[in-house]
Order: structure tokens, then C-alpha cells, then sequence
């Protein structure tokens, strides 16, 4: 028997609890992508006291988020979950758009293209700076960031180093950090994994 059937519910939510938290704000479309690492395979006790793995295929179903595999290594792939319209806005947005296309990312490219010229700069490289703009970093931190200026010192700033004005850049983790946090306290109440993603997409923007 395939272990994804002997997973039950709580036992799948424990699994993916780190993936459905990090990917909540992306389900809602409050920032445009999430860059993650996911194992090939999560494994724990069923119920039954069974081993089983939840394998990243499954994973990508039970999600249900758009995604790019920007790297696919022995043991785990990197990954680019993303919202279309949300991912679709930043990267038009003029400022940005301005910006990328020096790099090379034509504005007349779908987002779709964009995300097919990151992975295949990401084949050549750790992984391209420029994807900060993708997950939803202020431009001036990416540009900040490549060009090695100082960053400005901002002690409750943990997701990103900051560089210039710091208000924008506080104000966007503190919307990140809330999604995660409402994400958290919905997955302790959910019933399962489907429970879990109806409490999130129906739930009012803060």
C-alpha cells in the first residue's frame, strides 16, 4: 500500500505544518511568492504505528499553490510557491519592472517567462539576488543587497537585511509575520490540512 493512504489527517497536518504556515500568505495573496526547501520526503508514525513518507508529489497536490522548481537536488528541491495575480502586480509594477529589465527580464515577458529565466539562472548559481523581488522584498533592499552598500541597522528587522528608509521595509515584514502568526493559530484549531486551508482563503484581510 502507498504510504500517502496511511497518513491520516492530524498525522498529514504535522508533516506539512511548516509548509502550510510559511505558504499562508501566498495562499492569500498578500505577497507574491515564498522560496522554501522541501524534503523529497517527510517521514513519521501513523496511527497504526507505520512508517510512511509524504513525498514532495504529494505535497504539491495537497498544497495546491502554483510552484517552480528552481533547483532539484539528491535529498530536496528548491521551490517557488507563488500567487499568479498577486506575482503578476509586483513584477509589473513599474519601479520593478524598470529594474529587472536591466537585468535582463523583458517587460513584455508573462510571468510565466520571468519564472523560467529565475530557474535557469538559478542552474548557474546559488540562487539569483533578484528573486527578493519575487517574494515580495522591497526593491531598495534587493538592489541594497547586490551592491554590498550598508545596510542600515535595524534591530526587529528578521526577515531581510534592510537598506535606506526602513519604514516600508518594517512595515512589510510586520504583515508577513502576522499572516504567519494567524496561520499558526489556525492550524492548532484546524480539524486537517483541508480544514485548515478553507479557515485561511475565507478569512477577512487584517
Amino acid at each position: 500500500m502507498d504510504g500517502i493512504n496511511l497518513i491520516d489527517e492530524g498525522h498529514r497536518k504535522e508533516l506539512l505544518k511548516f509548509l502550510l504556515v510559511k505558504t499562508a500568505a501566498v495562499r492569500r495573496g498578500v505577497k507574491p511568492a515564498e522560496l522554501l526547501r522541501v524534503r523529497h520526503c517527510y517521514s513519521g508514525v501513523n496511527k497504526d504505528g507505520l512508517r510512511v513518507c509524504l513525498y514532495r508529489s504529494d505535497i504539491y497536490v495537497i498544497l495546491g499553490l502554483d510552484y517552480i522548481e528552481l533547483k532539484v537536488e539528491e535529498g530536496s528541491s528548491l521551490v517557488l510557491f507563488y500567487n499568479p495575480e498577486t506575482l503578476r502586480r509586483t513584477l509589473a509594477d513599474k519601479c520593478n519592472s524598470r529594474w529587472l529589465a536591466r537585468l535582463g527580464y523583458l517587460p513584455e515577458w508573462t510571468t510565466g517567462e520571468m519564472l523560467e529565466e529565475l530557474k535557469r539562472r538559478a542552474a548557474t548559481c546559488l540562487i539569483p539576488h533578484e528573486v527578493g523581488v519575487f517574494i515580495g522584498y522591497p526593491l531598495k533592499d534587493v538592489v541594497g543587497f547586490m551592491s554590498r552598500i550598508p545596510s542600515t541597522p535595524v534591530h526587529h528587522a528578521t526577515h531581510w537585511r534592510v537598506y535606506g528608509r526602513a519604514e516600508e521595509s518594517l512595515r512589510r515584514m510586520s504583515i508577513y509575520e502576522r499572516e504567519e502568526s494567524d496561520a499558526n493559530e489556525a492550524l492548532l484549531r484546524a480539524k486537517g490540512v483541508s480544514d485548515f486551508i478553507d479557515m485561511i482563503t475565507s478569512r477577512k484581510a487584517s
